[in-house]
């Protein structure tokens, strides 16, 4: 599966369920056949660029406004 269509499916289940731990991610994620690897390469690139968030191991999308600049 290309990468932007699995940082693609992080997004659409973040949206649907923000606040979900890493592992409801996961799970929820390789049921559609997603590689571990796959999952993880997205995430830390999610990551990297600021479009998700991690507060007390709950994960969510980071509004645009709450976005800063990588430099």
């Amino acid at each position: 599966m290309d990468m932007k269509e699995v940082m693609e499916q992080v997004r659409k289940d973040l949206r649907a369920r923000a606040d979900s731990q890493f592992s409801e991610v996961y799970f929820r994620l390789t049921e559609n056949k997603v590689t571990s690897t796959e999952i993880h390469n997205a995430l830390y690139e999610l990551l990297r660029r600021n479009e998700v968030v991690t507060t007390g191991g709950k994960w969510r999308l980071t509004a645009p406004e709450e976005r800063r600049r990588a430099s």
